[in-house]
């Protein structure tokens, strides 16, 4: 019995020696904590927001605009909000566009962006003063929202259309002319117009009076030679012309800017556009990136912005512009001369015809040459 207990004993000893000397199991693998989360890879930067990252370090631009301080106020007002300052040097489209041509010979650019008519700002493209937008802009990437496609008239990339506005063909001092005494283009050979009138001159080479009188050479030559007979005085700034209507030195004005127009107006000069039976014509607004553009970056913020949805009305509250979108009601065109259903547009040949105003100044250099 005790021989049992014993070989019980030794038999218990050993298979406790044997557990200890086995190999330990690995531990089970905890459960993570709940409240700890899985890490992330940090996201890439797409490439807009790299233009937007290098934008806000170049920190400015600097635009060439043709069409007016309010437009400036309002790409001023657009990129603040986007942390870039806008400098902004107005001026005629042809001086600026020698200048723009000018720093580039030299190699000492300064400007990024330049908004003119549409005969400026395709000249930059086309004399190879302009580079290509190469960066999808979010904006033009909207689908079914376009009345005029940006792209539609140029297709290198340089130069975009942003809006539309009308070339009145005449403005009348209130004062000096009877509402419905013009109704048409042939009132104004009557005699008692001349002296009386002003134009852009269209011998310049660009500018409304070029383009407007292109447009208009369906008129016939014989027309326009009685008209150079009322005397009309040639002005080449563009401000100039408007403002002797709205001073009352001159009556009328023919093919006045469309922007100084709109100014005066709102300034409360006695100033009216009038609209004749034949249609008014209307011409597009341009921009175009210039080549070696100091800040290239900042240059395509404001690109993008321009064609947005806000960018648009903000634009065309400051310039009443039409829009080139048509998801906008256009509710800024308090004129009411400029509300469309009081005329008809008329077609001209410039958006279409690069050459047009050239075109205008020839005709303009044979009738007023003297």
């Amino acid at each position: 019995m005790r021989k049992l207990y014993v070989v019980g004993i030794l038999l218990l000893g050993l298979i406790l020696l044997v557990g200890a000397c086995a190999p330990k199991a690995a531990p089970s693998p905890s459960a993570p904590s709940p409240s700890a989360p899985a890490p992330t890879a940090a996201p890439s930067l797409g490439e807009w927001d790299k233009v937007l990252e290098a934008a806000r370090k170049e920190g400015s631009v600097t635009i060439y605009n043709v069409l007016g301080t309010q437009l400036g106020e309002a790409l001023k007002a657009g990129m603040a909000k986007q942390g870039i300052k806008v400098e902004v040097i107005g001026g005629v489209g042809g001086e600026l566009e020698l200048k723009i041509v000018t720093e580039q010979r030299a190699k000492a650019n300064v400007a990024d962006l330049f908004i003119s008519g549409w005969t400026n700002t395709y000249n930059i493209a086309q004399t190879g003063n302009g580079q290509p937008v190469n960066v999808a802009l979010p904006s033009l990437q909207e689908k079914d929202v376009w009345r005029i496609v940006p792209g539609k008239y140029e297709d290198t990339k340089v130069s975009y259309v942003f809006g539309t506005s009308i070339t009145p063909s005449v403005i009348a001092n209130t004062d000096l002319v009877r509402k419905g005494e013009i109704t048409s283009w042939n009132d104004l050979l009557d005699p008692k117009w001349r002296d009386k009138m002003v134009m852009t001159d269209g011998r310049t080479g660009s500018g409304p009076g070029a383009s407007g009188l292109w447009a208009w050479t369906t008129l016939g030559e014989d027309f326009w030679k009685k008209m150079a007979a009322q005397r009309i005085t040639l002005q080449a700034r563009y401000d100039i012309a408007v403002n002797q209507v709205a001073y009352g030195e001159k009556s009328i004005a023919l093919f006045p800017a469309f922007s100084r127009t709109v100014a005066a107006i709102k300034a409360g000069a006695p100033v009216q556009i009038v609209h004749l039976k034949e249609g008014t014509s209307y011409y597009i607004n341009g921009i175009a990136f210039v080549k070696n553009a100091p800040h290239p970056n900042a240059a395509l913020v404001v690109l993008n912005w321009m064609f947005s949805k806000e960018g648009q009305a903000a634009i065309g509250k400051a310039t009443d512009n039409y829009s080139v979108r048509k998801d906008l009601a256009e509710d800024w065109l308090r004129i009411p001369e400029l509300n469309p259903g009081t005329f008809t547009f008329q077609e001209p040949p410039n958006n279409l015809d690069p050459e047009a105003s050239p075109k205008g100044a020839e005709y303009a250099k044979k009738l007023f040459w003297k």
